[in-house]
């Protein structure tokens, strides 16, 4: 949260063969399976691309209503939320550019990535913090819960602007979306299933944000936990990046960051019903 190749060349309608084999006419290929060709692969694009960016506002949607059944005395935690979550895409902006003007090669090194998740979790210890002060009377459960929500919205907002953005220049011819239709050619990579993965990533980054900004309001000690957390999906991303396109999406590590999200959250319920 990614030169269009030309189709085969189409069969000699007088070569005998051909004709044999798809029947009398030539152009019947009724039975035969055939590879997708460059338009396919841009039509079926433009229209997963249209429908995750669909899914992600109404998961965003889902998520503000299921809060509202632990809202808190006041809205005010999720307003601290987005100023975290901003903060967390300050950091990424922070580190990319670091990266790609130290060496390029870091960008697959564990290193930079391993301080980036400590450096978010320490801002989400502190927001924390500052949350106890400003709502001390507050209970933990609506307080982690909307802290979290609104550090999950600014991230579903940027997922919904990037699938926008990529559906928009798959759709214009470029040389950028020629690589990306002769990737989806070349490597194999299903269209559908490349759909279905980001949008268990970016619900995976979700149930993390608010996972995690629950545990570290009912224990700040949690924090070590969270940037252990945090650490083992950058890791799973790295191995994806390692990897070619068509094996990213065939292996068990593309559903890490979503598992792992999902477990955050698992345990933070988990704090919650202890309490």
């Amino acid at each position: 949260m990614t030169t269009s190749s030309s189709p085969s060349p189409a069969a000699d309608p007088e070569a005998p063969g051909e004709n044999a084999a798809c029947g009398t006419d030539p152009h019947d290929h009724t039975g035969h399976d055939h590879p997708p060709t460059g338009a396919d692969i841009v039509t079926s694009l433009v229209r997963g691309l249209s429908i995750v960016s669909l899914v992600i506002p109404a998961l965003a949607l889902v998520m503000v209503l299921a809060a509202l059944a632990i809202a808190p005395a006041t809205p005010l935690p999720a307003v601290l939320g987005l100023a975290l979550g901003a903060l967390h895409l300050l950091v990424v902006v922070l580190t990319s550019l670091f990266v790609t003007k130290v060496q390029s090669r870091l960008a697959v090194n564990p290193g930079p990535m391993a301080v980036r998740c400590t450096v978010e979790e320490v801002l989400r210890l502190a927001a924390v913090l500052l949350a106890g002060l400003l709502w001390p009377f507050e209970r933990p459960g609506p307080l982690g819960v909307w802290l979290g929500l609104g550090a999950a919205l600014v991230w579903l907002a940027l997922a919904t602007a990037q699938t926008v953005s990529a559906r928009r220049r798959i759709a214009r011819p470029s040389p950028w979306a020629s690589d990306a239709v002769e990737t989806f050619l070349t490597e194999k990579v299903g269209v559908r299933r490349s759909m279905v993965l980001r949008v268990l990533d970016v619900a995976g980054t979700a149930c993390f944000q608010i996972g995690a900004s629950v545990l570290i309001v009912l224990s700040p000690v949690m924090t070590i936990g969270t940037i252990v957390l945090s650490i083992a999906s950058g890791l799973s991303t790295l191995i994806l990046q390692r990897r070619s396109p068509g094996e990213r999406v065939r292996t068990a590590w593309a559903y890490a960051p979503f598992a792992l999200g999902v477990l955050t959250l698992a345990l933070a319920v988990l704090g919650l019903v202890s309490l």
